[in-house]
């Protein structure tokens, strides 16, 4: 089980390192010199070895969701080299990357590529060896309108909205800053930056825990493909729940009508776009970046907050007992916990403070209330000590447990809570988090 301090406050925002604040670090750094190198169509006289992208990730176990997925779909890039120092120069001046498959999955031959060549006047870039380190900064889905994404060396920008969902009944909505219905996407720009040093190891500077940063797999060679993880901005959450209780291992206990609320004011509905740089020290041959803990929304621009009494409903589950897995004797443990409908999780804006409620019934074997909850907080008991204030940072999936225990024929109602990496990207760039 994950440790569940990790939701309270004080202690996500003491001990975590999230996407958000590598994210702050984003396209950072001034330099002496900053070329462009002339677009022709020549090999690099340093090496034939050209530059090529992957995007593929490792799948994550099932239940933990710590997935990651291929990036299906095209990229913008700006690549550098001799990045940071006074022969700094861009080597892909906003470059568009191009994703396309060959052969079939049915066959066994399906094979994923991403291609800068394909595109008219972008032409195969060659390594350097005697201008490491590189840098690539990355945005996907790809556009070319500066007027909405707009990156260079220093600075990251994305002039386009971010909002949040609810799931009622199955059904994901996503919401504008108003909490009426849109079809625009939740989360419509993701983003990746790589460095490769001099002595050839990749850091994914996006990384949600630093210690996991080096994407290197067994190889150092220097002209490898480069491996781009690209990075969520939203957080995710749902629900889920289980049964310690010894009665229910032997009689039909569902869930039916439940209910989760946001509680708080000042609920983050919406932003505007999302604005990263800043500077700082580190080691290495990367002496610009440092990792840095901020608050839950750093970065995130026109930021929009609603009061609970507008909020709609943010989460319901009708269930019954012809739910399939809508039965206690099979959720025993986390483990075997039953996932609520949005299984896949729920968009939300990174923010601090959010107080829920939650409201449901038991039912028995006999189609009759066993009990009712109604409006119960939701806290996390932290060494005796109950937490009502929940904090969602960027990259994260929360998933929150309700524990129905107690003693003798009657039930209680606890709470436990684990976050972990959410996927490193989304091939569709929709919210389906289930393969």
């Amino acid at each position: 089980m994950y440790n569940r301090t990790e939701i309270s406050n004080a202690l996500v925002l003491a001990g975590v390192r999230v996407a958000l604040a590598a994210l702050s670090v984003l396209f950072l750094f001034s330099c002496s010199s900053n070329d462009v190198l002339e677009e022709v169509e020549e090999i690099n006289t340093d090496s034939t070895d050209p530059m090529l992208f992957s995007c593929q990730m490792d799948q994550g176990t099932q239940q933990q969701r710590a997935t990651s997925t291929l990036l299906t779909t095209d990229f913008l890039v700006n690549t550098y080299k001799a990045y940071a120092t006074s022969k700094q120069q861009t080597v892909m001046p906003n470059y568009h990357v191009e994703y396309y498959t060959r052969g079939n999955a049915w066959s066994g031959t399906l094979q994923h590529f991403w291609d800068y060549t394909t595109i008219e006047g972008q032409y195969e870039k060659y390594w350097d060896y005697s201008n490491f380190p590189y840098r690539f900064h990355a945005v996907a889905p790809y556009t070319n309108n500066q007027a909405r994404v707009k990156m260079d060396d220093h600075n990251l920008s994305i002039h386009a909205p971010y909002y949040y969902q609810t799931c009622l009944n199955g059904t994901v909505q996503t919401r504008k800053a108003d909490c009426t219905l849109t079809t625009e996407e939740a989360e419509p720009y993701i983003a990746a930056q790589v460095h490769r040093g001099t002595d050839g190891k990749d850091t994914d500077l996006l990384a949600i825990d630093p210690a996991k940063a080096n994407v290197n797999n067994t190889t150092t060679t220097r002209h490898r493909e480069v491996w781009m993880p690209f990075h969520h901005l939203n957080s995710k959450i749902r629900f889920a729940v289980y049964s310690l209780h010894p009665w229910a291992t032997e009689n039909l206990l569902y869930i039916k009508d439940l209910t989760v609320r946001v509680t708080s004011d000042n609920f983050v509905t919406a932003a505007t776009g999302y604005e990263a740089s800043c500077g700082g020290t580190g080691t290495n041959d990367d002496p610009y970046t440092s990792w840095r803990d901020l608050s839950a929304y750093s970065g995130f621009t026109g930021i929009t907050r609603q009061p609970a009494l507008s909020l709609p409903t943010l989460f319901t589950f009708e269930g019954g007992r012809n739910v399939a897995g809508n039965d206690l004797r099979l959720a025993q443990t986390q483990k075997t916990a039953f996932f609520l409908q949005c299984t896949e999780g729920i968009m939300q804006l990174p923010q601090t403070n959010v107080t829920m409620t939650v409201s449901f019934k038991v039912y028995d074997q006999n189609d009759q209330v066993y009990l009712t909850f109604t409006d119960v907080p939701i806290e996390i008991e932290i060494d005796g000590t109950y937490h009502p204030y929940h904090t969602w940072q960027s990259g994260y999936i929360y998933t929150y447990y309700l524990i129905l225990g107690g003693i003798g024929d009657k039930l209680e109602l606890s709470f436990t809570c684990t976050l972990t990496p959410w996927e490193y990207v989304n091939g569709s760039l929709s919210t389906d988090l289930e393969h």
